[in-house]
């Protein structure tokens, strides 16, 4: 298990040896939002595949950022990151966005997926297991309670069938 726990100023890892290829790695990366405070300074860590990462910290400590560096939305000013070649990534949001809530529950899915999938609604129903989620998929994402809609949110992230799933506050 690899632990990563965020203060305001900084990120520290400890983790296990393993056999396992890197899936991503953080080479002296650096980052800060424009004119504000780094929020993180020369970072070094690997995760390895197959790991289970855990990352902890306060509210503003930096784990959003932290998931928008792995998956790329977001570039480090210095430094490197590496990931597993060809390795697909998905995140599981905390709150479904705005322009998602008058979708139905299979265009939500759909979404996801650049090209048509012929077995979706089978896919669906595997994943609705998974996460212990019944409803209708004509019924709107708007319709369902909080509960609902965050279970929603990871059975996604687990259609997809990812090499790395990231999980932001999937507790809350």
């Amino acid at each position: 298990m690899y632990r990563l726990t965020a203060s305001r100023k900084s990120f520290s890892v400890s983790h296990c040896m393993s056999d396992q290829p890197v899936a991503i790695r953080f080479n002296n990366v650096t980052y800060q939002y424009s004119d504000k405070a780094v929020l993180l300074k020369e970072a070094n860590f690997s995760v390895r595949a197959n790991a289970k990462f855990t990352i902890m910290g306060q509210n503003g400590a930096g784990k959003s950022t932290l998931f928008k560096l792995i998956t790329g939305q977001l570039e480090p000013l210095t430094g490197n990151i590496h990931r597993l070649p060809d390795a697909s990534i998905a995140l599981a949001q905390q709150v479904v966005p705005r322009d998602c809530l008058t979708l139905t529950v299979r265009q939500f899915f759909e979404r996801v997926f650049p090209e048509e999938i012929y077995d979706l609604d089978r896919r669906i129903a595997q994943v609705f297991e998974v996460v212990n989620l019944t409803l209708p998929l004509d019924w709107t994402v708007k319709q369902l309670s909080g509960g609902q809609q965050a279970r929603l949110l990871l059975a996604q992230a687990l259609i997809q069938k990812p090499d790395i799933l990231l999980l932001d506050e999937p507790t809350n």
